[in-house]
């Protein structure tokens, strides 16, 4: 199964634009019109990449350009952190809490598409390899979080993090284009759909089982967002805003979530029927 993409980024974001330039010229991408887009290429095969002005996490307009036919959009993205750790990761989108710093709804969770996750991060992990960059960054998936949270079609960031040194690399950015291009002629892996619950930022366990095991992760509500504050409807979305259908499986990181919370997300879980593991 090969999905139909759309491609976007910021063309305020050195990370994403730097990437989409030199998937452009990997690609022999020709140019197209996308309503509202600053940028505009179509790839062989028919995929749009869009490059619009403002931020990623404000991109609440995907259902509708720059491929209203798109059953999935990945967004090219940098990542920033105050840790400033060097990485290339991805990632699903959404505000586990009340708290919605960067932007999206409160509470609400974006839809997530966990086979496109595992294959784009398997992919980033080979260019990045060949490239000879993972003495400097970490490959990983990342917890969700920030918007945008509203589009119907899931989402898929790709990023390169952490500082404007490492959004500027022309190795990562290499990597990055290089990854997506793959991506678009690849079959989807074969693989149960699951939601990871408890865990870092960066979490170690959900990444190895995404990329190796059984499983493909959609939404990862880590431990602190648990400590901020979890509302009941925010498990349930991270089971059941999975595409192409919900997740089956709820992974629990079981040392890293207090007790009341693991009871809670298996009480929330088991009533909907959808198997329960620990790791």
């Amino acid at each position: 199964m090969r999905p139909r993409y759309a491609l976007v980024y910021s063309v305020d974001d050195p990370a994403g634009s730097g990437s989409a330039h030199r998937l452009v010229d990997l690609a022999g991408a020709e140019k197209a019109d996308c309503p509202g887009a600053v940028e505009c290429h179509i790839l062989p095969g028919g995929v749009l990449l869009a490059g619009y002005p403002g931020r990623q996490v404000e991109f609440e307009f995907l259902d509708t350009t720059p491929d209203p036919e798109a059953e999935v959009v990945i967004v090219l993205s940098r990542h920033a952190s105050t840790s400033g750790r060097p990485t290339l990761t991805t990632h699903h989108t959404g505000n586990p809490t009340q708290q919605a710093a960067l932007r999206g709804s409160p509470a609400t969770l974006a839809y997530s598409a966990p086979q496109v996750s595992r294959l784009l991060l398997s992919l980033y992990l080979e260019e990045a390899e060949a490239r000879q960059l993972l003495d400097k960054y970490e490959v990983s998936l990342e917890a969700t979080h920030h918007g945008p949270t509203n589009n119907r079609k899931p989402l898929v960031f790709i990023e390169i993090g952490s500082t404007p040194d490492e959004w500027k690399d022309p190795g990562a950015q290499e990597a990055m284009a290089a990854a997506v291009l793959r991506a678009l002629s690849t079959d989807l892996p074969e693989c149960k759909l699951a939601a990871g619950f408890g865990g870092t930022h960066y979490p170690r366990k959900f990444t190895r089982i995404h990329l190796e095991g059984e499983y493909c992760m959609g939404h990862i509500i880590p431990k602190y967002a648990f400590n901020q504050g979890v509302p009941d409807s925010v498990v349930v979305e991270a089971v059941k805003k999975t595409w192409p259908e919900p997740a089956g499986t709820a992974l629990i990181e079981k040392k890293s979530l207090r007790g009341q919370d693991r009871r809670r997300v298996v009480r929330i879980c088991e009533e909907m029927g959808v198997q329960v593991e620990t790791i």
